[in-house]
């Protein structure tokens, strides 16, 4: 190996010696350049090439590097849904696709897209979970292992249809498991190497919930993307009514799409309409030891704003749900 080689080698290893070396605890440039022996230039000039990768690395005011104690960011957007050319605005969720796990509805969600385009949907909101990670429990279930190896799979077969953007949150849990044990943003992860592989339609919102202004003209309305945690109550709405009533007061958004329950439901408790988004995987066995149905399927919303002021002044969901028997019955056969 020429020294051009060995040099080239070494730089290309650098920023995974850092993250291994942060991932223990917070140092300064010094002193991973001393650990590593190379320049602190060198350093710098890797760790900011990890973070535009997504690794979570922050600037201490000490001085330190530090990626045990940085979380993802929270994100906000603003969207302006266009009238489809019948007075209302529409806009499509999937959610909980679980992709990776055996019980993953690959079938279902690609339906959904076509039912998207035939709607004239060109916006569809993503509440999280839509791989399947790896914990103790799941392994058995699972058709890829590895981080960057399931967000491959997620990327080449989540449905894309032309005009069709699909803006994505990332849970804290299932994908958010990467985020917790390998100290990187896993929404942005994933929507750079979407990029990478020439995919513009998978647009990363933020990690557990993100707020979306819904503009019309200069006024807006506000929609929350979330996915939150803890298991479903004996009533669908009890967890939606409970996280609606949590809100501080003046952050109480008017529309809250929720993930993770894998259920559906629409419910209106303090003027917030509030749409459990379902999912689009089976029951798996954890969900079945733990008496947990699966609503598989996916929404359409349409609603109409006021110009004057922003407001929701009307607000429709269809659920498109999946019934399939026979699929169930045969299709590990």
């Amino acid at each position: 190996m020429t020294v051009a080689e060995l040099t080239k080698q070494l730089t290309a290893e650098l920023p995974e010696k850092i993250k291994k070396l942060l991932a223990k605890q917070p140092m300064n440039p010094v002193e991973l350049a001393d650990e590593l022996d190379v320049s602190p230039s060198k350093i710098d000039r890797a760790v900011r090439d990890l973070q535009k990768r997504g690794t979570l690395i922050a600037l201490r005011p000490d001085g330190r590097y530090d990626a045990k104690h940085i979380a993802p960011e929270r994100g906000d957007a603003t969207h302006t849904l266009k009238d489809r050319g019948d007075g209302w605005q529409v806009f499509g969720i999937t959610t909980d696709n679980h992709m990776c796990n055996r019980h993953s509805r690959l079938d279902v969600v690609n339906h959904l897209y076509d039912v998207f385009a035939d709607e004239g949907v060109k916006t569809v909101y993503n509440c999280g979970n839509w791989i399947d990670g790896e914990a103790r429990f799941n392994k058995q279930e699972l058709l890829v292992f590895g981080m960057d190896n399931q967000l491959d799979y997620f990327i080449q077969n989540f449905p894309q249809r032309k005009g069709i953007t699909t803006h994505y949150i990332a849970g804290d849990d299932h994908e958010g498991w990467y985020a917790q044990r390998e100290c990187i943003n896993i929404g942005r992860h994933a929507e750079l190497m979407a990029q990478a592989a020439g995919r513009r339609d998978l647009v990363y919102l933020g990690y557990g919930e993100a707020d979306v202004k819904l503009q019309i003209g200069d006024q807006s309305a506000v929609m929350r993307v979330m996915h939150p945690g803890g298991g479903s109550a004996y009533a669908l709405s009890y967890a939606p009514q409970k996280i609606v009533e949590a809100f501080q007061g003046g952050e109480k958004p008017d529309v809250l799409l929720i993930g993770h329950y894998h259920k559906f439901d629409y419910c209106y408790p303090r003027e917030v309409h509030i749409v459990s988004c379902g999912t689009t995987c089976d029951q798996t066995l954890f969900m079945r030891k733990k008496k947990l149905a699966a609503h598989v399927g996916g929404c359409v919303v349409k609603f109409k704003q006021d110009p004057k002021d922003g407001h929701i002044e009307r607000f429709t969901v269809e659920w498109i749900p999946f019934y399939d028997r026979g699929y169930y019955e045969s299709r590990f056969e």
